[in-house]
C-alpha cells in the first residue's frame, strides 16, 4: 500500500497523469476503441486550448496546410463529393494529432525515455490479442469445427468464430478484418524487434563494479518477457494468414538480424526461428491456402492496380475524390468482387482518389520526416547515445512496416491503425529533432 502511494504522488508531482492518460489511451486502443477515442479525443483538445497556436505552426511549418488545401480541391471536384468530403476525417483530424504529439512537452524534454516505455507497453500490451489470435486459429481447424459447435460454447462466440465475417482459417482476433490484425502486428512485431536488440546490447555490456547481479537480472528477464512477446507476435501473423503480413515480418527479421549480427546466438536463433515459420507455411499454407504460386499470379489486386492506374490517366491533378475507386468501378469486372472500395496500394490509392500532387505531397512531407530520422540514426558524429539510436531503430523498423504494408493493402480506415501510423511518425519527427 505504501508503494502504491508513493507511485501516486510521484506521479502527481511530476506532472504527469496526462502523459499516463496518453501511454494508456493508445496501448488500450485496440481492446476498448471507442472509449480509447474518446480519451484522445478529449487530450487533444485540451492540449489545443493549450497550445493550438504552437500545433497550427508546426503542421502548416511541415507542409500539411497545403495537404489539406489539395485534398479538400480534390473533394470538391469528385464524383461523390458527400462520400469524399466524409473521408476526409481519415486524414485531417490526423494531420492535427501529428501536430499535437510533437508538440507536447515531454516529446520536446525527453522524447526518448517517453517513446521507449510507450514502444514496451505496447508489445507487452499486445500479448492478449495475439494469445486470441493463436486460440481463434487453433478452434478454426477443419476437423475440429463440428466438435467446437457441439461443445456448448457461448452462442456469441460460436457466430464469432463461424459465422458472418468468415474468412477461412485466418485469424483477426480484435479486429475486423485478419489483413488489419496482421497490419498492427508488423507495427508491434517492428518495436518489439529493436527492443529486443536494445535489451540484448544492455546485457552483453561488460558490467562494472556499481552493477550488481541484480540489474542483470533484471535486464535477463526484460529481454526474456520481451523477446516471448515478439515471438508471440510472428505466430500471431502468421495465424491471420496475410502475405503481407508474412513478407514484412521475414524482411524485419532480416533487417534486425543483419544489425545483431555480431553476436552469433542471436542470428542463428533467428535463422531457426525463419525456419520455422518457413516449415509452417510449407506444411499449413496462408490462411488455410495452399502455397503455391497461384495465390501470387491470381491475385486480384493485380486487377485494381490496373483500374487505379487507368483512373490517373483519365484525372491526374485532381483525382477522382475518395470513394471514386468504388463509384465507378463495374461489379464482377474483377471476378467474385462485387464492389472494391480501395486500390489497395496507398500511393496509386492516393494518386487515383486525390491527384498526383497530393500523393507527391504526402511522399515529401513524410519523406521529409523520415529521412531526417534516418539521416539521425545512421550520422557517426552526433549527439545521440547508444541507447536513444536504439530506441529511434525501434521506431524505424515499425514505421517501415507500414510503408511495407501500403504496397498491397490501405488500411487507414481503421482509426486504430491510423493512429498508430501517424503516432509513429510524430516519434520520428520527435527523435530525429
Amino acid at each position: 500500500m505504501g508503494r502504491i502511494r508513493a507511485f501516486s504522488t510521484r506521479v502527481l508531482k511530476s506532472g504527469s497523469v496526462r502523459e499516463y492518460a496518453w501511454l494508456a489511451s493508445l496501448v488500450w486502443l485496440p481492446y476498448v476503441m471507442y472509449g480509447s477515442l474518446l480519451a484522445i479525443a478529449y487530450l487533444m483538445v485540451t492540449a489545443m486550448m493549450q497550445r493550438g497556436r504552437q500545433v497550427w505552426q508546426k503542421c502548416f511549418q511541415m507542409g500539411f496546410g497545403w495537404l489539406s488545401i489539395g485534398l479538400l480541391l480534390s473533394a470538391s471536384f469528385g464524383i461523390n463529393r458527400g462520400e469524399a468530403f466524409l473521408q476526409l476525417t481519415n486524414f485531417l483530424p490526423f494531420f492535427v494529432l501529428w501536430g499535437v504529439l510533437v508538440t507536447y512537452p515531454a516529446m520536446v524534454t525527453r522524447p526518448f525515455a517517453v517513446l521507449e516505455q510507450l514502444a514496451r507497453w505496447l508489445v507487452l500490451g499486445a500479448v492478449p490479442m495475439c494469445a486470441i489470435a493463436l486460440a481463434e486459429y487453433a478452434l478454426k481447424v477443419e476437423s475440429l469445427i463440428p466438435q467446437v459447435k457441439a461443445s456448448g460454447l457461448p452462442i456469441w462466440l460460436i457466430e464469432w468464430l463461424y459465422e458472418e465475417p468468415y474468412f477461412g482459417h485466418r485469424a483477426r482476433s480484435l479486429f475486423d478484418h485478419p489483413n488489419v490484425l496482421s497490419a498492427y502486428l508488423v507495427i508491434v512485431l517492428g518495436l518489439g524487434l529493436g527492443l529486443v536488440l536494445k535489451a540484448i546490447d544492455r546485457l552483453a555490456t561488460k558490467p562494472d563494479l556499481v552493477t550488481d547481479s541484480v540489474v542483470q537480472s533484471q535486464q535477463l528477464w526484460r529481454l526474456v518477457t520481451l523477446g516471448s512477446s515478439v515471438l508471440l507476435c510472428l505466430g500471431s501473423i502468421f495465424c491471420t494468414g496475410s502475405r503481407n503480413g508474412l513478407l514484412i515480418a521475414v524482411v524485419l527479421m532480416a533487417i534486425a538480424l543483419y544489425t545483431a549480427r555480431k553476436y552469433r546466438w542471436v542470428w542463428i536463433s533467428s535463422l531457426v526461428g525463419a525456419g520455422v515459420l518457413a516449415a509452417a507455411v510449407s506444411s499449413f499454407g496462408i490462411g488455410g491456402r495452399s502455397l503455391s504460386w497461384d495465390i501470387f499470379t491470381n491475385d486480384p489486386r493485380v486487377g485494381v492496380w490496373r483500374l487505379a492506374i487507368e483512373m490517373i490517366y483519365q484525372r491526374p491533378l485532381l483525382g477522382w475524390g475518395f470513394s471514386g475507386l468504388r463509384e465507378s468501378y463495374i461489379p464482377d469486372s474483377i471476378p467474385d468482387y462485387d464492389v472494391i472500395y480501395h486500390a489497395h496500394n496507398i500511393w496509386l490509392f492516393l494518386a487515383s482518389e486525390s491527384g498526383l500532387p497530393v500523393m507527391i505531397g504526402f511522399c515529401v512531407v513524410c519523406g521529409a520526416i523520415c529521412y531526417r530520422a534516418l539521416r539521425a540514426y545512421l550520422a557517426k558524429n552526433t549527439a545521440l547515445s547508444e541507447s536513444d539510436r536504439a530506441t529511434l531503430f525501434s521506431y524505424l523498423l515499425a514505421f517501415s512496416a507500414c510503408l511495407l504494408f501500403g504496397l498491397f493493402d490501405v488500411v487507414l480506415y481503421d482509426a486504430r491503425l491510423n493512429i498508430a501510423a501517424w503516432g509513429l511518425l510524430a516519434a520520428l519527427y520527435a527523435m530525429s529533432r
